[in-house]
């Protein structure tokens, strides 16, 4: 939707972009409007933290999913923190960027919080999921664009953005959207990646694997389900495919799985299929990416000759392909995948290790298609202008 206005610029004094455009916009709808500071308090920082502590900061939500996924260890500074400071039903808005906000809830409890948000307490208890939906979805993006400064990156002062005006809706319009509000914010409590902790622990290695004890202190991880290598005929290594190659598709060829088509990226090069003896992979059979710390597991749909850097896995039951592929590309098997990787530049896994990652019986249930998710801002721009 685009709005307009005419503004007379003759008795201005402060000709400032940003506060002339955020006086233009129009949030949709017709409720009733208020300055936000009449409905929020702001809240100062009172703790600090030191390099290498955890802390969320606005890098570490995901833009489509609203979801915390990574905490920074290089952020040092004053910080807010959740259960002292900050209590559930406060609203964190990003005072750099254009990133949603974050509900601050039970599921962030004990977390540090950069004062890089905007920490806000609204008045009514009722009014954080509300202003929380309403500062994180497109049009709320909009007017926080428009209230910012700077050219290479956005920054909204919080007095700013207390000065802008919000929506609220009749009490029963706002019970009414509570429910999908509720749901679309639950959707963001995802898992958050694996955090490097610091941990000490005292370990005879005489009776342990001394490569195992120094990588995690919780090895029980390594037993929570069967090897993936007994659901194996055989896990091979591709071969090196450059001296044969050519980077055009041509016939008598093979495409070549290699870790970056692997990835999601097109073959870049052909091999021919009768010299060389080259690795094939055969429909159905699993491949996986050998170099780096992300799998890249995928299932064969074709023929392809596998690169050095990849795992060929010929599956006993062609039929768990995806449950495992699923998995293997999954945040647990990510932790213990770390475990067995070596390498300090490039990190890599042997065959051998591969096939000590165990597999629980629950990851083998069927793989459920998902549906495509819009992202948070416009999830929430539907919800919230409703009729």
């Amino acid at each position: 939707m685009f709005t307009s206005a005419i503004l007379d610029l003759r008795l201005e004094r402060n000709w400032e972009p940003g506060r002339l455009t955020a006086e233009a916009f129009r949030w949709p709808g017709s409720d009733r409007e208020f300055p936000l500071r009449e409905l929020a308090t702001r809240l100062a920082p009172r703790s600090f933290a030191d390099a290498g502590s955890p802390v969320v900061t606005p890098a570490s939500v995901d833009p489509a999913s609203g979801g915390v996924r990574r905490r920074s260890k290089k952020y040092q500074g004053s910080v807010f923190q959740v259960g002292t400071e900050l209590r559930p039903g406060d609203v964190l808005v990003p005072r750099v960027g254009l990133g949603p906000a974050v509900l601050v809830s039970e599921h962030l409890r004990g977390a540090l919080v950069a004062a890089r948000f905007s920490a806000l307490r609204p008045l009514e208890s009722e009014l954080g999921l509300w202003l929380w939906g309403l500062l994180s979805s497109e049009s709320g993006r909009r007017l926080r664009a428009n209230l910012s400064q700077g050219a290479a990156l956005a920054a909204v002062e919080t007095s700013s953005l207390l000065d802008a005006t919000v929506p609220v809706p009749p009490v029963e319009r706002l019970r009414r959207v509570t429910g999908p509000l509720r749901a679309i914010e639950d959707s963001t409590h995802v898992d958050e990646e694996e955090a490097v902790e610091t941990w000490w622990q005292t370990t005879d290695l005489r009776t342990t694997e001394w490569r195992t004890a120094l990588a995690t202190p919780d090895p029980s991880i390594l037993t929570a389900g069967e090897p993936l290598a007994n659901f194996c005929r055989e896990v091979v290594r591709g071969r090196n495919t450059r001296r044969l190659a050519i980077e055009e598709e041509a016939p008598g060829y093979l495409p070549v799985a290699d870790v970056s088509m692997l990835g999601g990226k097109a073959p870049r090069r052909w091999v021919p299929e009768q010299e060389g003896n080259p690795t094939v992979a055969q429909p159905g059979d699993l491949l996986m990416a050998a170099l780096g710390n992300l799998p890249h597991a995928r299932i064969a749909d074709a023929r392809v000759v596998a690169d050095s850097h990849v795992l060929v896995l010929r599956l006993r039951n062609p039929s768990l392909g995806p449950a495992l592929a699923h998995y293997l590309n999954g945040q647990d098997a990510y932790r213990v995948r770390q475990v067995f990787t070596v390498g300090a530049q490039i990190p890599s896994i042997s065959a051998t290790d591969l096939g000590r990652i165990p597999v629980p019986a629950a990851a083998l249930e069927p793989v459920e298609t998902t549906a495509v998710v819009l992202p948070l801002a416009q999830r929430l721009e539907l919800v919230l202008w409703e009729s």
